[in-house]
C-alpha cells in the first residue's frame, strides 16, 4: 500500500478500506493539541528542529516533535518522499513541479505509539523508512502489536500528524527548500535508537510522576500551615468544656393516644 502524506492524513488505513468519517475532528484535535505544545515549548522552540535533505529523486525530511505529556522532551520523525510511477500523464505532470504533495511516502519514529502500535503494520504495507531499521526495536519490525492492534492496521500516529500540521505551517512540501545532501551514515547519528528512546521517555515520565507528588505533599503542608496560623495559640486552652449528660431522664407522664404511646423525651 502506497500514499501520498496527504492520502495518510486523510485516511491512514488507505482508498480500499473504510473512510475515516470522523477525520475533521481528528484535524480539530490533533490541531489543537499542537497549538498548545508550540505555547508550552516557546522556550526550548530551537530544539524543535528539522533538516531537510535530497538524495537523487528522494526527500527526506527529519523533525524533532516534541511529547504531547513530557515537557522539553522530543522524538524523532523521518519522513521519506519517493517520486510515484506516473502513468497518468496529470501526476507525472504534479510531480515534475515543486511540491511534494503527490510523492509517496515512508515514515519512521520513535514515538511509543508508533513502536509498540503501529511498526509492523507499517513495515507490511510498506510505509515504513527501511534505511532507518537498525534504528527500531526488532521485536516491533518482526511482531504484530496482538494486543494493540490485532488487525495490524495502519494507523493516526500523534508525532506523524504533527509533523505533517508543521510541515504545512512552515511550507516544507516545497523541493526548494531540499538543499543538504542526503547522508544515510550522518543522518544515523542524529536519530536514537527506539528502544533507548522508550527507556528515556520511561524514566522522564517516573522524575515528573516524583515532582507531581512532591508538589501535591507540599501544598497539603502548605494548607495544613496555613490553617494553623489562623487558630490564635493557646485558643484550645480558653474554650470552655460543656459537660456531657450521661443520662437523659424520660418523664414519667405518659399519655395515651388511642392504642399508640408517646414519650416525650426532654433533649
Amino acid at each position: 500500500m502506497r500514499m501520498t502524506f496527504n492520502q495518510y492524513i486523510q485516511n491512514p488505513m488507505g482508498v480500499a478500506n473504510s473512510v475515516i468519517s470522523n477525520r475533521e475532528m481528528y484535524r480539530q484535535l490533533y490541531t489543537k493539541k499542537l497549538d498548545a505544545i508550540m505555547v508550552r515549548e516557546a522556550g526550548h522552540l530551537n530544539r524543535m528542529e528539522s533538516h531537510l535533505y535530497k538524495d537523487g529523486k528522494r526527500y527526506i525530511t527529519y523533525m524533532k516533535i516534541p511529547s504531547e505529556t513530557v515537557p522539553n522532551f522530543f522524538y524523532d520523525v523521518l519522513i521519506e518522499f519517493t517520486e510515484p510511477d506516473a502513468k497518468d500523464p496529470n501526476v507525472k505532470k504534479k510531480i515534475m513541479g515543486n511540491n511534494l504533495d503527490d510523492y509517496y511516502v515512508r515514515f519512521y519514529s520513535n514515538d511509543p505509539s508508533f513502536v509498540f502500535t503501529f511498526t509492523h503494520a507499517f513495515v507490511k504495507n510498506d510505509m515504513f523508512f527501511k534505511d532507518f531499521s537498525n534504528k527500531m526495536s526488532k521485536r516491533a519490525i518482526k511482531e504484530k502489536a496482538n494486543e494493540k492492534n490485532p488487525k495490524d492496521i495502519v494507523g493516526y500516529v500523534k508525532s506523524i500528524y504533527f509533523s505533517y500540521l508543521l510541515m504545512k505551517r512552515k511550507g516544507l512540501f516545497n523541493k526548494l527548500k531540499y538543499l543538504e545532501s542526503y547522508s544515510k551514515t550522518s543522518l544515523n547519528s542524529r536519530v536514537m535508537d527506539a528502544d533507548r528512546k522508550i527507556n528515556e521517555r520511561l524514566k522522564a515520565g517516573e522524575e515528573i510522576a516524583k515532582k507531581n507528588k512532591k508538589e501535591k505533599e507540599q501544598e497539603k503542608r502548605n494548607r495544613s500551615n496555613h490553617l494553623e496560623k489562623e487558630i490564635p495559640t493557646g485558643i484550645g486552652n480558653n474554650i470552655r468544656r460543656t459537660s456531657t449528660v450521661s443520662k437523659t431522664k424520660a418523664t414519667t407522664n405518659s399519655r395515651k393516644s388511642g392504642n399508640t404511646r408517646f414519650t416525650k423525651k426532654i433533649t
